[in-house]
């Protein structure tokens, strides 16, 4: 008797149907290749464009009190006075640099400090996760006003009463440390911000990690330094580096509180930018300002971008 080899059979189950994907062909992939157009075109106008026309200014002289002297053609003067003539721009650099070191550091330091808090289980935690929220939601300007008049006041604030209920003499903060108080005010602002990124690492941290360390009798510092705070760097980088950028452009805080005084004091890079072209009215002096925090923003985002991307590639090697 002859055996009949038979193809296997496929069976599907009743109310299913065999679905094929048609392969996208060259017309179709080409018709796509178009759809980003829009959002470039979007992006190019309200960045790449003003930051050409930054340039363009810098290169040239112009002052809007004097529409005598026109518009002349002056290269690289202005970034040469910048560098070399201004006695204030090196200062000014100084102090951008003391405002996003110290507020970066304060806002990692507190927000560390209430992601660890706000991640135990506690009654209400979720009302004050989102009360620990309100500084980094609330307008810059009006929590500079709320500091201003309502905390560091010599005369009505809440600090200084304080003090001189324990016998202490009353602090004129925005005169006596004015760098430092914004500094202040900033990491107040971000540490939310912080608190989030690192709340949302804490979540992803195994429980069975960090109670097998209390097995091995670690502490909760020695298991914070030697565990959780090795799997927290991709929070803190996301942290460091959005804040850092935003730090660096902080301008209301330092409007509404001391306008950049005393002197220049207070003065950062692109609060400097906004003083030479308001109050000097020098319209291709502040270019060149702008042009030069523009570029140092770049090399800083790429520098922690590259930091990152290395750390990620040898990780996976």
């Amino acid at each position: 008797m002859s055996q009949v080899a038979q193809a296997p059979q496929k069976f599907t189950l009743p109310g299913m149907h065999r679905r094929t994907t048609p392969a996208p062909t060259i017309e179709g992939r080409a018709g796509r290749t178009w759809w980003h157009l829009p959002a470039l075109v979007f992006m190019i106008t309200l960045t790449q464009i003003p930051f050409l026309l930054a340039v363009w200014f810098s290169l040239h002289s112009w002052n809007l009190l004097v529409p005598s002297e026109g518009f002349p053609f002056v290269g690289l003067a202005n970034y040469i006075t910048a560098f070399v003539s201004d006695p204030n721009f090196w200062p000014v650099m100084w102090n951008t640099v003391q405002l996003v070191v110290g507020s970066m550091i304060l806002a990692l330091i507190a927000g560390t400090i209430l992601a660890l808090l706000l991640n135990r289980p506690i009654w209400g935690r979720g009302v004050l996760r989102a009360l620990a929220t309100v500084p980094f939601l609330v307008t810059p300007s009006v929590m500079a006003l709320i500091w201003k008049n309502l905390f560091l006041s010599p005369s009505t604030g809440i600090i200084d009463w304080l003090f001189h209920l324990v016998g202490l003499p009353t602090v004129a903060w925005f005169s006596a440390v004015p760098l430092q108080s914004i500094i202040f005010i900033v990491a107040w602002e971000w540490s939310p911000f912080v608190m989030l990124v690192v709340l949302a690492g804490l979540q992803t941290i195994p429980d069975e990690v960090l109670e097998a360390a209390k097995v091995d009798g670690a502490n909760t510092f020695m298991t914070f330094w030697r565990i959780t705070f090795p799997l927290l760097r991709k929070p803190y980088q996301i942290a460091l580096l959005f804040g850092t950028i935003f730090i660096f452009q902080t301008f209301a805080e330092i409007y509404v509180t001391t306008a950049g005084g005393p002197g220049v004091t207070t003065n950062t890079l692109p609060y400097y930018t906004y003083r030479t072209a308001f109050t000097s009215f020098q319209i291709g002096q502040a270019s060149a300002l702008g042009v030069i925090g523009v570029i140092l923003a770049i090399f800083a985002a790429r520098g922690m971008l590259r930091v990152m991307t290395e750390r990620t590639v040898s990780e996976g090697s």
